[in-house]
């Protein structure tokens, strides 16, 4: 059984007043995050998660508002959860020497005095195929910052419903290739109207409804796109997320 939390649903920009998009799932295997941004500390306080739980960080790309928080996290593992065992950092190439650069940026003595745990990092290949924790992950290059090194990802935990989470692109056909046959997409809706290649929109999202999977869910929500998106919620077959929603599959 899965279960998936929403700390957040919004866009870069907290759309709507709601928290940057952050994904907690709880699986056979363990517990895991989908980015970690600005928001997703106080989230985790205010859904009564503990981050001490958590055994890995999956990032879909290298943007403030999906690892922003990851230097909260540090901390608050150190101080508050007095963490003793390692917490791997995984994501595109490129990740350790941000997400380093983070840290080194935010609290540079803290670091340099070291932690009794240790931040292990593992880069996958963008597009390519891995396995962690009896989880298969599956990436995709995403239409969107090359220099984030934005992906698409597909989890397949052992003895779970299919996972797929879009990140932050643009429509592509490699986005339905992903989720094809996945449980559930949690898929980005930045947009009302198709005006920028580098995020998805309702139009599109309407456009290809037929080839995403039955269970669609949309998140990283502007101002803009939430309110039509719930109004047409029903019409299209999918569920519109807010922070603090859990589904169980």
């Amino acid at each position: 059984m899965i279960q998936l939390t929403f700390l957040g649903t919004a866009d870069a920009f907290n759309g709507a007043g709601r928290a940057n998009s952050c994904y907690w799932i709880q699986d056979a295997h363990g517990h895991y995050v989908v980015d970690f941004g600005p928001t997703a500390l106080l989230q985790c306080r205010k859904l009564g998660l503990d981050p001490g739980l958590l055994d890995a960080v999956y990032l879909t790309h290298l943007h403030g508002d999906h690892l922003g928080g990851l230097a909260l996290l540090y901390i608050d593992l150190l101080f508050i959860r007095r963490r003793t065992r390692p917490l791997l950092i995984a994501g595109p190439p490129g990740s350790e020497a941000r997400v380093m650069a983070l840290l080194e940026s935010a609290y540079p003595s803290v670091l340099a005095k070291g932690a009794p745990f240790e931040l292990r990092f593992w880069e996958w290949p963008v597009p390519g195929e891995v396995v962690h924790e009896k989880r298969r992950i599956r990436t995709v290059l995403a239409k969107h910052d090359t220099q984030a090194v934005a992906s698409s990802l597909r989890i397949e935990a052992e003895g779970e419903k299919v996972l797929a989470f879009s990140g932050d692109t643009g429509w592509q056909p490699e986005l339905a290739e992903i989720a094809a046959g996945a449980d559930l997409l949690i898929t980005e809706c930045s947009m009302e109207h198709a005006v920028f290649w580098g995020h998805l929109s309702l139009e599109e999202i309407r456009t290809h409804r037929a080839l995403l999977p039955a269970g669609l869910v949309l998140s990283h929500l502007s101002d803009e796109s939430r309110p039509v998106a719930v109004a047409e919620a029903e019409a299209l077959g999918l569920i519109v997320a807010d922070d603090g929603l859990v589904l169980t599959l």
